[in-house]
């Protein structure tokens, strides 16, 4: 009988022991396991054998204030990802070959995809429906696994390049990144749903398991307060502007000042949402290969930037406004009194400031004078009887040193003084928009409140908010601040801004079928060499009943028009308002239109023979042109003008046979000469011209040197004296 001794018996206790504690540790363990994080491991567990493909919801419509036309809307397209692990791996190089061709992409970049060791990649987004038939046919055919041919949605703006600072874009994963896209992103953009799928360890999708669908849930469409008719009319108008005066840019803004819409609101230089990263310019294309990333970057920023809202500057005389109507409801001047006096410049500390007709002064004159004649030292008098505090308390009450509150991204507020350290040349220099700045839609918002009888507004552009089948989810009202003036205070400031169109320095902008009310400005931005002007316009109209406010600024011209907002803005804000009114309906106001017109329609002579369309050109006044050898019996096929328009007796008409080329001729630049001068230089031309006033050319309608038909109409807008206009 063998001994075992005592310490071989203690080991094996030991060991009995460490076996019980283990197990029972094992057993706590696969019980926390089990029990405790049952959920979280059932969950890895279902996060490793599955796989979700995201389903992009339907991004909402966005309107114009018809509700008919589409501005963004996003449209079907497709877009192919695999599942590396479960392509297979002898067919990868044949697939990237195929695809490359069907797709137009790199081979090698395809099948560097295929080859990595990742759950899922994406091969091509946006193929369009019939590539993806294709490839759809390609992988049943060969029977490839791991790869789909999914639906997905495009981001498209109809109408390019129209109203693209306010619309914003989308990027790559269909997330608004500006404007309207970005600030009504949650509204737009809607829920993602998704497709879940089993796959093994190996990353192989697992036979008979059914796929899941959970549906998206499409985003809410939009209709704007732009009217996409009279935003179009404005672009037209501004791009010309900034091109024929050399501008770094220009902002337009109309609103409705009964309710702060925004019916338009244009920047130029603009850009195409349809394709946002490429540069817009032909300065900033030559530069862009020579850029670095962080350079093309900032300048992808300013080009999306709406400086309508987030460019403040200084205004100029448009800030009158804010001036004369403290005056009016502090009871420091009535209106018609002659208290004030223009020497043509006023000592303020140590300075001497001027007023822009320092040459030949106003002298004695009444606030409703002032703002006619835009006379700075009228404003910087009324300024001293009011003091700083009272001057600043109309700052606030205008809102000027906050936002407008306007639903878009990136708004500016304005940058005022601080009444604390405020000093009286900075109080001077303030009456008349310098040493202050606020941006295009302040000023907007600031002639609304005159416009609507004293109530400032707030600007809004989304009108309705909808969901499901057209349904209203939301409906925008109008917003009234508060009433920042008494209704008298905003007739006399009404009056005298009628004033300055008809008699003063403002009259650049009148037209003969509606009353308009405005005001000039030309504001300095920086001093001395780095100097940079801003020349703006107001006009309201009809001034018995408005309808729109419009406000256009060009910055920096350097034109051969100089940088008088009164010079190169009146008359497009004129013919803004006269074109932007008729396509309203609003009534015109025959009060100031001219009873006689000394103008005759141009008859139809197309199909009539030579001797025929001549006999009926006389008859009416007009003579005819050709480009080559009429017969008698020869037939007119075409005619330049147009039937149907009008001008004056004496005018040309330019007639074509059938075998004739459409004849054009260069544009004169007629600026500034007087209206026998510019008559001459466009009949010598072939032009005819319609001339609008009397005097000096101020603008006309189609840019100089620019090549038109031969025998077309050219309007020009002419003033008396143009050393009468700041």
């Amino acid at each position: 009988m063998s001994y075992v001794s005592i310490n071989t018996k203690k080991r094996a206790l030991i060991i009995m022991i460490s076996c019980i504690v283990v197990l029972c540790l094992l057993l706590l363990r696969l019980g926390y396991i089990q029990v405790v994080k049952a959920e979280y491991y059932s969950q890895r567990a279902y996060n490793q054998q599955t796989r979700s493909k995201s389903v992009e919801s339907k991004r909402g419509t966005i309107y114009d204030t018809t509700g008919e036309r589409i501005l963004a809307q996003s449209i079907s397209t497709n877009i192919v990802t695999a599942v590396p692990n479960s392509v297979p791996k002898e067919k990868k190089e044949e697939i990237a070959n195929t695809f490359s061709q069907i797709l137009g992409k790199d081979k090698d970049t395809i099948l560097q995809n295929l080859q990595k060791n990742v759950s899922s990649v994406t091969i091509a987004t946006k193929v369009d429906e019939e590539k993806a038939k294709e490839l759809l046919k390609y992988i049943n055919e060969n029977e490839i696994t791991g790869i789909s041919v999914d639906e997905d949605m495009l981001r498209i703006y109809p109408y390019g390049t129209l109203l693209a600072h306010v619309l914003g874009f989308v990027g790559t994963d269909n997330q608004g990144l500006n404007g309207i896209e970005a600030y009504y992103d949650k509204d737009l953009s809607g829920t993602p749903g998704k497709i879940v799928a089993s796959f093994d360890g190996s990353g192989r999708e697992t036979p008979f398991t059914q796929e899941q669908y959970i549906a998206a849930e499409n985003g809410k469409d939009i209709v704007l307060t732009v009217d996409a008719t009279i935003q179009s009319i404005i672009e037209k108008y501004l791009s010309k502007a900034v091109e024929e005066n050399i501008a770094e840019y220009g902002s337009i803004v109309i609103m409705r000042p009964s309710t702060g819409e925004v019916l338009a609101m244009a920047n130029y230089p603009t850009f195409d949402p349809n394709d946002p990263f490429t540069p817009n310019t032909e300065e900033l294309k030559a530069n862009w290969d020579s850029m670095d990333s962080a350079a093309k970057s900032d300048a992808l920023n300013m080009m999306w930037r709406n400086k309508a809202i987030s460019d403040t500057q200084e205004p100029g005389s448009t800030f009158k406004l804010i001036t004369a109507t403290a005056a009016l409801e502090e009871n420091i001047v009535n209106i018609d009194d002659k208290t004030f006096y223009c020497s043509g410049s006023m000592d303020i500390g140590k300075w001497n400031i001027k007023c822009w007709r320092y040459y030949n002064p106003h002298g004695s004159e009444s606030l409703r004078e002032g703002i006619m004649n835009s006379c700075n030292p009228v404003f910087m008098q009324v300024s001293q009887r009011m003091g700083i505090s009272t001057f600043m308390k109309y700052i606030r009450a205008f809102n000027l040193d906050s936002k407008t509150g306007i639903d878009l991204p990136g708004e500016t507020g304005g940058i005022m003084h601080d009444e604390s350290t405020m000093t009286d040349v900075d109080l001077a220099t303030s009456s008349f928009g310098q040493t202050i700045q606020i941006t295009s839609l302040q000023t907007a918002v600031n002639y609304c409140a005159v416009a609507n009888g004293g109530y400032l507004v707030e600007p809004y552009i989304v009108r309705e908010i909808k969901s499901g089948a057209g349904n209203y989810d939301e409906q925008i009202e109008s917003k009234v601040l508060k009433q920042i003036m008494s209704e008298q205070t905003a007739s006399d400031i009404m009056n005298a801004l009628v004033d300055t169109v008809n008699i003063g320095t403002g009259k650049s902008a009148k037209i003969s079928d509606y009353q308009i009310a405005g005001k000039t400005a030309t504001g300095e931005n920086g001093r001395g060499d780095n100097t940079k002007y801003l020349a703006g316009f107001v006009g309201i109209a009809p001034a018995n009943n408005p309808e729109v406010v419009v406000v256009m600024n060009l910055y920096n011209p350097v034109g051969p028009s100089g940088h008088g907002g009164a010079t190169i803005c009146g008359p497009v804000v004129g013919s803004i308002i006269d074109e932007v009114l008729k396509y309203m309906d609003v009534q015109t106001d025959y009060t100031i239109k001219e009873s006689e017109s000394n103008e005759i329609v141009i008859p139809n002579i197309v199909g009539k023979t030579f001797q025929e369309a001549q006999q009926i050109a006389s008859e009416s006044g007009f003579n005819l042109i050709t480009s080559s050898e009429f017969g008698n019996d020869t037939i007119i096929t075409n005619q330049v003008p147009k039937n149907g328009a009008s001008l004056v007796s004496g005018s040309s008409i330019m007639v074509y046979k059938a075998e004739d080329q459409v004849q054009k001729v260069q544009v004169p630049d007629v600026r500034n000469m007087n209206t026998e001068q510019a008559t001459y230089a466009f009949r010598v031309a072939g032009l005819n011209v319609r001339i609008e006033g009397t005097g000096f050319v101020l603008t006309q309608d189609v840019t100089p040197y620019e090549e038109i038909e031969k025998g077309s109409i050219v309007t020009i807008k002419c003033v008396d004296d143009l050393s009468e206009l700041p």
